[in-house]
């Protein structure tokens, strides 16, 4: 029987939110994200947003690194936001793409420079940063 691939990302997704609202609860911060269904019927939206970040899911059969397109997709649907794509492939573990800047937040707030890393240390880098996140411009 075939793999219905829209129901892949779904549950993707929604393993993702559970993820992150596990964080949140944790970390004591008030904030509870879900999917955002929207994304099927508008263009440029992200899979799920939390504050101060946009955050793209995708999951797929075969491969080992991300595709540009991806990358550009969720800067797109970010706007002033820090884009974070979160991928996996089968039988590989889920890596997460930041922006430098959302782990350094002293250096220059761009897109052009990225790093890839296992969900947990992302999980820790938002842990970490979550205080100056707060400080930082998101709206302009």
């Amino acid at each position: 029987m075939p793999i219905n691939s829209r129901n892949k990302g779904a549950a993707f997704e929604r393993e993702i939110a559970k993820t992150l609202n596990q964080f949140f609860e944790e970390q004591g911060i008030d904030f509870a994200c879900k999917r955002n269904l929207d994304q099927y019927q508008s263009k440029n939206l992200c899979d799920i947003n939390i504050p101060f970040h946009a955050v793209e899911c995708k999951f797929y059969k075969e491969g080992d690194w991300y595709q540009s397109g991806w990358w550009n997709q969720v800067c797109e649907s970010a706007g002033n936001r820090i884009p974070v794509l979160i991928f996996k492939y089968n039988r590989r573990s889920t890596k997460v793409c930041i922006p430098g800047y959302a782990l350094n937040t002293e250096w220059d707030k761009t897109n052009t420079i990225t790093t890839v890393m296992t969900l947990e240390d992302w999980l820790e880098v938002l842990r970490k940063n979550w205080k100056e996140y707060e400080k930082m411009d998101f709206e302009s």
